[in-house]
This record gives structure tokens, sequence and C-alpha cells, in this order.
């Protein structure tokens, strides 16, 4: 193969038991798009072989494809899978939610079930897609990865104080890992909104960097210079006033210290 990888090999990077990726080869069992895509990304496939590969999953059977189990995803999450999983480096800023990549799976299924979106089938397929894609952070050869995030982010009522009690520690968990730094933007040093929208920058060894940034009905990438360029200026403004790691990780123990010690009050976030 051209990623040069054994079945071993690919189980470690993506996640998957040996035998359920021999049985994926052989056709032996359906295919989700989640999975074909992490699987075709961890191999080294472009984003154009990825979504070729999504869309044989989207066929229907008819004796010889692999039949998708699931809803589908949507259009931009393959290309996002491969940008990520092709990084050497990815920094993201986000002041609206905690970044996927470091939810926890009720973090997650409380997000996706505010509002009434979706039914209890679209919240279980979008907490298990999600989850799928954090196996990168784990990855022995993982992006470094830097995270900025609002102080605001961490107080929002997403969920109740025992989810967002979890929620801190496996932030301050993660932020111990070698190729992961969380730091935090303290709202009295910037105030929410004022940087506008989440972003993050995907870099590369040799290729020019890509930004991505998504809203409620649409994903953007940019890869011109001038684009980059503009969110560079950005993110170093988010850096300037950014809490380094030691004085997050710090900040965060102090939160999760005061969603525990109120756990027997009011249902009322610190």
């Amino acid at each position: 193969m051209r990623a040069d990888l054994t079945a071993a090999d690919l189980s470690k990077r993506v996640g998957f038991s040996a035998s359920k990726i021999s049985r994926m080869e052989s056709g032996a069992r359906g295919v989700t798009e989640i999975d074909a895509t992490l699987f075709a990304a961890n191999c080294g496939a472009s984003r154009k072989e990825v979504l070729n590969l999504v869309g044989l999953v989207r066929e229907a059977d008819d004796g010889y494809r692999l039949r998708p189990h699931e809803e589908r995803l949507s259009d931009e999450l393959p290309s996002l899978i491969v940008a990520e999983t092709g990084s050497s480096e990815i920094i993201q800023f986000e002041p609206l939610v905690i970044p996927g990549i470091l939810q926890t799976e009720e973090y997650i299924r409380a997000l996706f079930r505010w509002g009434g979106y979706y039914d209890e089938e679209g919240v279980n397929l979008r907490v298990q897609t999600r989850l799928a894609r954090q196996t990168l952070l784990r990855r022995k050869d993982s992006p470094f990865f830097t995270f900025y995030i609002h102080e605001q982010v961490l107080r929002a009522p997403v969920a109740d104080r025992a989810i967002m009690h979890e929620q801190i520690l496996h932030l301050l968990l993660t932020s111990s890992m070698e190729r992961c730094a969380v730091r935090i933007v303290l709202d009295k040093t910037c105030q929410n909104g004022v940087m506008g929208t989440g972003f993050r920058v995907m870099r590369y060894n040799g290729q020019r960097p890509i930004i991505y940034t998504e809203n409620q009905t649409s994903s953007l990438f940019f890869e011109k210079p001038e684009d980059i360029e503009e969110y560079r200026r950005v993110l170093a403004q988010v850096a300037n006033f950014a809490l380094d790691g030691a004085q997050s990780r710090e900040w965060l123990a102090a939160l999760a210290s005061e969603y525990d010690q109120v756990k027997d009050g009011p249902d009322e976030l610190p």
C-alpha cells in the first residue's frame, strides 16, 4: 500500500481493531462514512480520493458495494478529517464551545441535544463521529495541538454541573499531554466576541497552511496567502491575551473546584 502500513499499524493510528480493519478491507462488513474517511485519511489519501470513497459508500447496495449503516456526514467533514490527519500542527481559537476534539462524550451529547435539532439517533451518530475524530489527539505521531479557549466557553450553560466538572477535568488531563497545549483567554483581558468567530490553523511540512472556519450553515477552507496572513495576525493577538500553559492549568483546576463545590446546591453554573 502507498502508506506502507500494516493492519496493526493502522489500528494504532485510527483506533480500530485489526480485525475490524481486516473485515473492512475484505468487504465482510458494512462501512460507515466516518470509518471510510478515517481509514483513507490515515493511509495518506488525498481529499479528492477520500471524497470519491465516501461517494462509493453512499451508493445503494448493489451486491458489490459496501453499504453505509448510518445517515450521511456533512460534505465538509471528510475534507476536514483529511486536513487534520495530514497536518503537523493544529492551532485552534474557540470563543463559542469547547473544541470538538477535546469534548467529553456527555458534553457532546448535551451540546447536540440542546435546541432539539436532532432526534436521539441523530445525536448518537454525531457523538460517535466526534469521538472517532478524537483518535487523532491520542495518536503517537499526532500533530502538535494548541487550543485557545475563551473563559466564557467554560462557563456557558451547555450542560449541568456534573458534566461540566468532568469536562474541565478532561481539559486538565489533556493539557498535560506532551503534544497538546490548552491556553485560556480570560474575559477581563479580552471580552468574548472581540476577536471574532472561532477558527483553526492547520500547518504542514513543506506545504502552505490551511485555515478552517465554520458557522451554523457552512464551513470554509482558506488557502490564499492574504487570508492566511490575516488569520496569523488574529492568532498573534489571541496568544498575547491568553494565559500560558501553567497558568491555564491552574485556572482550570480552580474552575473544576468551583463546579465541584456547588454540587449539593442549586443547579447553577459558576
